[in-house]
């Protein structure tokens, strides 16, 4: 089988001539040269192929480009599409996996597959997620620098208790240092004033020396007899204070005791200076899913079979008024919307059935959808040819969506407003982009009165005309369609 990164016609590669292929037919699988690219042109079996060139058939993802036309496990060309289970089907396939099932022709999918509003959901994805992620570096480049700042402002808090802490050492060093100093003096000072007195107790004493060896040597003898006597009194009173200077404590050893704080002490058992951890908070960024976006309206969960719901039977409108109800919707806080098409107004009622206010709007309302906690969404069958956004709790016109035609059935899907227009078929618009409006179901005439809902990925289209209920694809393709038969 050739292939597209090939450069050669496949035509002429059978017979054995090599050609530089300039166009690719996804159906024949080959690629071709200038003139057998009229011939296949003018074939009235190849004729209708979408042919592409070679250079922008390069382009398309191999992903893509191995598509094929035929079953891989029957060799037999697909024929019809099973919406069930999203599968391509031939003719065995139908027969054994698929009896049962809804089945599309293939051609009535894929001749709508460019225009669908698939792509548009998937482009609008890939934009969501683009800003998405330029939302989250950002996000993450705000963190990273707040983190810098925590980190300098830690460092800069430590450093602050480091200095106090350091100045307050500093200066209770020095106070003991000076407590030192003056405890020294002190001692120094006493045992100074004690040593003096001693110096002058020794001259005294040898004074006393040299009197008795001169009494000894040259006195009289009567002389010698009382001055010994004179002078052994005063020995004795030297004797006295020498002792007393033992008694009173003055020849007592003195030392200096320094007894530093537990306090001070305690600092060395300190292990570590503090405790740095890593803290994780709630996301500040939110992240904007295209799929996801019905569900952030916070859109009231609706029950699942009918068993399951109670009637309740109110009063929709007072005082004798004629009312011509032709749409309604259930607001996020119970509230209940009803588009009253012959008075041009919404009656908004409470959840207990009860009337709570109404809206003046543009002439001859259709129908209401839901969009937001206090948003709707009206269609209009006068020659005002737009949508309302409504404010239902301010009770004003957020803006207006032009169309090209009357409307009327109208709903929410997945953050986009799907409506019937006249003349146009099933429409989609995103609320935000109003100029992005998409065909999604083609209906050329132009009938009227026709209602449209989303649910798990289809949509649902009722005809008064032809008394029918068609399911669709989000994409457009038809899924089943069922006739009133009463």
């Amino acid at each position: 089988m050739a292939s597209a990164s090939g450069t050669f016609c496949g035509v002429c590669e059978t017979q054995y001539v090599v050609k530089e292929a300039v166009i690719w037919c996804p159906e024949c699988d080959k690629g071709l040269c200038l003139s057998c690219e009229k011939h296949h042109q003018a074939s009235k079996a190849s004729k209708i192929h979408e042919i592409t060139s070679v250079k922008d058939y390069r382009q398309i993802p191999s992903s893509i480009t191995s598509i094929t036309q035929y079953c891989s496990d029957h060799e037999k060309r697909y024929q019809l599409y099973c919406s069930q289970h999203e599968k391509l089907c031939c003719p065995l396939c139908i027969s054994r996996n698929h009896k049962t099932c809804e089945l599309v022709a293939i051609d009535d999918i894929v001749k709508k597959s460019k225009t669908s509003a698939l792509f548009d959901i998937m482009e609008q994805s890939l934009q969501d997620m683009k800003g998405n992620i330029g939302r989250i570096v950002e996000d993450r480049k705000l963190n990273m620098e707040k983190i810098q700042q925590q980190r300098q402002t830690f460092q800069t808090d430590i450093q602050k208790i480091r200095d106090k802490i350091n100045k307050h050492l500093d200066k209770l060093e020095n106070e003991i240092q000076q407590d030192i100093q003056a405890a020294e003096k002190k001692v120094q000072s006493q045992i100074e004033r004690l040593l003096s007195t001693f110096y002058d107790h020794e001259k005294s004493l040898d004074e006393l020396q040299k009197n008795i060896l001169a009494t000894k040597s040259f006195a009289t003898d009567l002389q010698t007899f009382l001055g010994g006597k004179m002078l052994e009194a005063e020995i004795q009173r030297k004797e006295m204070i020498m002792q007393s200077l033992i008694e009173d404590g003055s020849l007592q050893q003195i030392k200096l005791q320094c007894i530093i704080d537990d306090k001070i002490s305690d600092i060395l058992s300190i292990t570590k200076f503090g405790e740095i951890s890593i803290l994780a908070n709630p996301p500040t960024i939110t992240l904007t899913m295209t799929r996801d976006k019905q569900a952030q309206q916070m859109v009231q969960t609706i029950s699942k079979t009918i068993n399951d719901i109670n009637p309740t039977l109110f009063e929709i409108v007072k005082g004798g008024i004629t009312s011509g109800i032709t749409g309604c919707t259930v607001m996020p806080t119970g509230q209940m919307v009803f588009v009253d098409n012959d008075n041009n107004r919404l009656v908004i009622h409470n959840e207990n059935g009860l009337i709570d206010f109404e809206i003046p709007v543009a002439r001859r309302p259709v129908d209401v959808t839901c969009i937001a906690e206090n948003t709707v969404a009206v269609t209009h069958h006068e020659w005002i040819y737009y949508i309302e956004i409504i404010n239902i709790a301010n009770k004003t016109i957020v803006k207006r969506i032009k169309t090209s035609n009357v409307c009327y059935g109208i709903t929410n899907n997945n953050g986009k407003l799907i409506y019937y227009e006249t003349g146009s078929g099933i429409l989609t618009v995103d609320v935000n982009h109003e100029s992005s409006i998409t065909t999604v179901v083609k209906v050329d005439d132009k009938q009227h009165w026709n209602y449209v809902t989303a649910a798990k990925d289809k949509i649902y289209h009722t005809n008064p005309v032809t008394d029918t209920v068609t399911c669709y694809t989000v994409t457009g393709q038809k899924v089943w369609e069922k006739t009133n038969q009463f």
